[in-house]
């Protein structure tokens, strides 16, 4: 199954630990949010050229915001890594290489597969139904085409197990590049070979918390981050089957 749509899920919506820890669903997204997002987009689908300058006026302008947001935007976008600040030039849009994305998923490598492994241990009964639900709402979701409940159910997912015990400094590494690797996943989406994929290397994670094992986890958690990365690769690249 190809997942490429973007028409959105009706499932039931869980909380994305991976989200910044402030509540803004009663008062919507701040100014520099919305900012930081439509940047972060252009930059991906290419309408910012690698190295370009960002002029803080022309950006108010496109996205008609005060410079004020604006410049808060920026800041975001180098926290991720995105756009590097520098001396006399202000903000330029970096390239976005295999090199970079290897640099990330090195860190997601070396943080997820331990904390779901440690998490398989202790997780409850509740906490594996949960899991299942968000499931059975994944393969809907892919079986449908929905590009972006694919991407929410599978945070989602991982964010159950995550928050069985929050450890809330790794979380913090790993939302810098939270939101940029799902705006990735958004503009490239993924190949029918991996989707199907996907959803076994869930189901072996259920089975792992389930049997509360260590090991079982972090070795499925290993092989889906690392599957994961090989083909985002080959869909920047074009190559993904």
């Amino acid at each position: 199954m190809n997942v490429e749509s973007n028409t959105q899920s009706q499932a039931r919506a869980w909380p994305d630990i991976f989200a910044e820890e402030t509540d803004r669903s009663a008062i919507g997204a701040p100014s520099y949010t919305l900012a930081a997002d439509a940047i972060r987009r252009d930059i991906i689908d290419g309408r910012f050229a690698d190295g370009e300058r960002l002029m803080t006026n022309d950006l108010a302008e496109r996205y008609k915001l005060s410079l004020a947001p604006i410049r808060e935007a920026l800041l975001a976008l180098s926290a991720e890594g995105i756009v590097i600040l520098q001396p006399k030039r202000g903000a330029v849009v970096r390239t976005i290489t295999p090199a970079f994305i290897e640099e990330i998923y090195e860190i997601r490598l070396g943080l997820i597969p331990y904390l779901e492994g440690e998490r398989a241990v202790i997780a409850s009964d509740e906490d594996v139904s949960r899991m299942r639900q968000i499931q059975a709402d994944f393969e809907d979701a892919a079986a449908r085409g929905t590009r972006d409940a694919v991407i929410q159910r599978n945070i989602e997912f991982h964010g159950v197990a995550l928050n069985i015990r929050p450890n809330r400094e790794a979380l913090q590494i790993l939302r810098r590049h939270h939101t940029l690797i799902r705006a990735l996943r958004a503009r490239f989406g993924y190949g029918p070979s991996r989707m199907d994929d996907m959803i076994d290397e869930h189901h072996r994670i259920i089975d792992a918390f389930a049997r509360h094992s260590r090991e079982a986890a972090q070795e499925v958690s290993r092989q889906h981050l690392g599957n994961a990365y090989r083909e985002l690769i080959e869909r920047i690249s074009g190559t993904s089957r």
